[in-house]
């Protein structure tokens, strides 16, 4: 093994050379193409909010658990909307029960959207839970609203 000298060694730069040497930009990395998925993949490329590129369209499935998921939306900024009213206008509430059940209606809804989302749920069970929503949208709305 061979001994190394500090005379051999680089000697890092002082003064305007440092300054220099600190402050040259690197070169550029040239830009790599976006990777294409063959014809024939199951793992279509994606784009804004996970909607697919290209020729492939949403089945009615999807289309169910998009509108449950408008519904869940709406059913959650009536209930915030129902607890904060009362705050902000400085009123008498609905009453408990009309808050509780607001509460409970939200969370039954937004369970159901979280299940038929989900990619791991069975297409029926998908199905019926996006279908449910619907329903306990109607739900709450006949009882604490059209009553």
């Amino acid at each position: 093994m061979a001994a190394v000298h500090p005379e051999d060694e680089p000697t890092p730069p002082y003064g305007v050379e440092a300054m220099d040497h600190a402050f040259t930009p690197t070169p550029a990395r040239p830009l790599r193409a976006v990777p294409t998925v063959p014809v024939g993949s199951s793992n279509p490329r994606t784009g804004a909010f996970g909607r697919p590129i290209g020729k492939h369209r949403p089945t009615a499935l999807h289309r169910l658990v998009e509108v449950s998921r408008v519904l869940t939306g709406g059913l959650m900024v009536l209930a915030i909307a129902v607890i904060v009213a009362p705050l902000v206008l400085s009123a008498v509430g609905p009453g408990v029960s009309t808050l509780i059940g607001h509460l409970v209606g939200a969370g039954a809804a937004l369970t159901a959207t979280g299940i038929a989302a989900s990619r791991r749920t069975p297409v029926w069970a998908a199905t019926v839970a996006a279908g449910a929503v619907p329903v306990i949208v109607l739900a709450v709305l006949a009882v604490y609203w059209w009553a």
